[in-house]
């Protein structure tokens, strides 16, 4: 993976010399003003002449993921990553008091400008929510979405059953890093190995076949203690709606081509489920991760096939 410096920016969009990280630790970022005011946070990854590709991390997890997400994979020369932090975390502003997200108004600001054209959007987790509703509502700006390890609402997989909800998910998994955070315990250093030894025994049996052994590696601990050092506990967004997301009570809306990643062994949604719900999807593809998740070990066919998109795209 590649960090960029940083060149000339738009004129809408600023740098802040206090909030940059060392760029031999995490790659440099800039941050853009959104009508309400807010700063919303971006990093790059990859060549700048690249194919814009947005990644929008789970809950839990900020610009910095990509640093343990492609551990030991490498980032296609044909990329441009543009990784973002949600509202509230990392360098992102939170959303003021009695507002709501706007995902896909975000991402629309952040397309728009950037100047990049049409992008392909990769959401991972509640991530990919977001990523299928800016699709959704701007179908012009986007070539493909990549949703990865999405979660659909427990007990309601089929889609028929969908059609219906009773307003709750019942689901309660948020993705390994926050599994991890949690595991570990308030102010755990997890670059330690000990640390992550310790762990071991209190992980779910899921989560811990989802890590593997890739914790004996410093810089897949360093990249994690990174990325977890975002979440600032008293910078807090809106809460989530309990309700089934956009995409899942209407999926015919996206309009653009959906590649659904799923490993064999997910925490909250399995394969079959997913397989089952895009089954009759015109346009979805579901791609079975050969691991236990498609959160790590995918991310040289999600790219690609990311990549691939723009060739088919109008």
């Amino acid at each position: 993976m590649t960090a960029l410096h940083e060149g000339r920016l738009q004129p809408d969009v600023y740098d802040d010399d206090d909030i940059l990280l060392p760029l031999l630790d995490h790659a440099p970022h800039a941050a853009l003003r959104l009508p309400d005011g807010r700063a919303m946070a971006w990093a790059e990854y990859g060549s700048p002449r690249g194919l814009p590709c947005v990644l929008v991390p789970d809950t839990g997890s900020s610009r910095l993921a990509p640093g343990w997400l492609l551990h030991d994979s490498a980032l296609p020369a044909a990329i441009r990553l543009l990784a973002i932090d949600r509202p509230g975390i990392g360098a992102s502003d939170p959303i003021g008091f009695g507002g709501t997200e706007q995902p896909a108004e975000d991402l629309r600001r952040l397309v728009e400008t950037l100047a990049v054209g049409r992008v392909a959007v990769i959401g991972i987790g509640r991530g990919a929510d977001d990523a299928l509703a800016f699709a959704a509502r701007y179908p012009t700006l986007v070539t493909s979405v990549s949703a990865v390890s999405v979660r659909l609402p427990g007990r309601q997989s089929r889609r028929r059953s969908l059609l219906h909800p009773r307003g709750r998910t019942g689901q309660s998994w948020a993705g390994p890093l926050a599994c991890w955070v949690r595991t570990a315990g308030k102010d755990a250093d997890l670059t330690l190995e000990s640390t992550w030894r310790r762990m071991l025994d209190r992980l779910d049996p899921k989560a811990a076949e989802v890590l593997g052994d890739r914790w004996m590696e410093s810089d897949f601990r360093d990249s994690v203690a990174a990325d977890a050092a975002q979440i600032n506990p008293d910078w807090t967004a809106p809460a989530r709606s309990v309700t089934s997301p956009a995409w899942v009570l209407d999926p015919g809306a996206i309009r653009v081509p959906v590649e659904a990643w799923h490993g064999k062994h997910e925490s909250g949604t399995t394969l079959a489920a997913v397989q089952d719900f895009a089954a009759d999807l015109p346009g979805w593809t579901v791609r079975a991760a050969p691991g236990s998740s498609a959160v790590l070990g995918s991310w040289t066919g999600i790219l690609g096939v990311a990549a691939a998109g723009f060739l088919g795209a109008n």
